[in-house]
C-alpha cells in the first residue's frame, strides 16, 4: 500500500509539474541536430528528484543514502538551472566534482593519501564526469532514458534482494516508481515531456552511485555491465568524431540511435525498446554470472568486446545504407 501511496504522489507531482512548465514555457525546441519536430515540455525527470526526497521523508535512510540524497539534489538542482537558464560547463562540472566528493566521502575513498589511491581517484573522477556526459548525450529520442532507467534500476533492486544485498531496497522501489510515472508522459510516439538534463543527469549519477556502492563491497566488475549499451555507444562515438577530427563538445547528430532516427525515419520507440533488450540480454548475463560466481573480468570482457563488435557492424551496416539512400 505504501508503494502505491508514492506512486499517486509522485504522479500528482509530475502533473503539476508539467502544468508549470507549460505556464513558465519550460520546453525544449527542436533544433538542426533534434530527432523531434515539435516543442515538447523540459525537464519531467525532475520527479526523480521528488523521488529522493520523498524516500527520504518517509521510509528509513542511513548514512550513505543520505550522502547520496545530498549529492543527487546538487545535481539534480544544477541541471535543472541548465535546463531553464543554459549555465557555464565549468559550473556545471564543478557541482559535479563536489557531489561526487560528497558520496566518494560517504564511501570511506578518502581515508588513503598514498600516490596510488590519489590516481586511482583522479582515474574514478574523470570516468564518473565522463559517464554523466554519456547519459546527457544519450538523452535524445523518446522512451530511451524511461527505458535504460528501467532495466537499470530494476537489475540492481533484483541484485540487493536475491544476491546481495548492498543498498536499500525502498530507495531502488522509490526510484523505479519515479520512472514509471515518468515514462506515462515519455515513452509515446509524441511525448508530453522529455527528461531534461536533471532527468539524465541524475539518473546517471545516481546509477554511478549504486554500482561504485555494490563494486567497493563486493569488488565484482560485472556491475558496471549495466552501463554497457550507453558506454559502448557514447564511448564509440566520441572516438568516431575524434577519428573524424570533430569537436567532440559540439552538438552532433552522430549517435547510432541518432542516425536511425532521423537519417533511416525509424520509430523512437523501436528504436529505445531495440536498446531496452540489449541491455536487458546483459543484465540477464550479467546476473546469471553474479550468481554463479563466474570469473567476472573474463565474463565482463567478453560481454563489453562482443557488444561493441555487435555495434560496429549495426553501425556500418546503417551507414551504408544511409549513404545508398542519399
Amino acid at each position: 500500500m505504501k508503494y502505491f501511496l508514492v506512486f499517486v504522489l509522485l504522479f500528482i507531482i509530475e502533473i503539476f509539474y508539467l502544468k508549470l512548465a507549460k505556464n513558465k514555457n519550460i520546453s525544449d525546441v527542436p533544433n538542426h541536430r533534434s530527432a523531434h519536430t515539435k516543442i515538447t515540455l523540459r525537464g519531467g525527470g525532475i520527479i526523480i528528484l521528488f523521488a529522493i526526497l520523498i524516500f527520504n521523508l518517509l521510509f528509513s535512510a542511513e548514512g550513505t543514502t543520505i550522502y547520496f540524497a545530498i549529492s543527487a539534489f546538487l545535481v539534480g538542482a544544477i541541471s535543472f538551472l541548465d535546463d531553464i537558464l543554459v549555465l557555464s560547463s565549468r559550473t556545471r562540472v564543478s557541482i559535479h566534482i563536489i557531489a561526487f566528493s560528497l558520496i566518494f566521502y560517504s564511501f570511506g575513498l578518502f581515508t588513503s593519501i598514498d600516490l596510488l589511491a590519489l590516481f586511482s581517484l583522479f582515474i574514478l573522477y574523470f570516468l564518473s564526469l565522463g559517464m554523466l556526459n554519456i547519459y546527457n548525450f544519450m538523452d535524445g529520442i523518446n522512451g530511451i532514458t524511461f527505458l535504460n532507467a528501467l532495466i537499470s534500476y530494476t537489475t540492481l533492486l533484483f541484485i540487493n534482494i536475491y544476491l546481495y544485498e548492498f543498498t536499500n531496497s525502498d530507495l531502488l522501489i522509490v526510484l523505479i516508481l519515479s520512472i514509471l510515472v515518468f515514462g506515462y508522459f515519455n515513452f509515446r510516439k509524441k511525448a508530453i515531456c522529455f527528461a531534461g538534463d536533471v532527468g539524465s543527469i541524475t539518473i546517471g549519477f545516481s546509477l554511478i552511485y549504486f554500482s561504485l556502492n555494490y563494486y567497493l563491497q563486493t569488488s565484482n566488475i560485472l556491475i558496471f555491465l549495466i552501463f554497457t549499451v550507453y558506454t559502448v555507444e557514447g564511448g564509440f562515438t566520441i572516438f568516431e568524431r575524434v577519428f573524424r577530427k570533430e569537436n567532440i563538445f559540439e552538438a552532433h547528430k552522430r549517435h547510432l540511435y541518432q542516425l536511425l532516427a532521423n537519417d533511416l525515419n525509424i520509430s523512437h520507440l523501436l528504436i529505445s525498446f531495440g536498446y531496452f533488450i540489449l541491455q536487458l540480454i546483459i543484465g540477464l548475463i550479467m546476473l546469471y554470472g553474479i550468481k554463479t560466481k563466474f570469473n567476472p573480468t573474463l565474463l565482463f570482457i567478453l560481454l563489453f568486446c562482443f557488444s561493441s563488435v555487435i555495434y560496429i557492424l549495426i553501425k556500418y551496416i546503417v551507414l551504408k545504407r544511409i549513404k545508398i539512400s542519399s
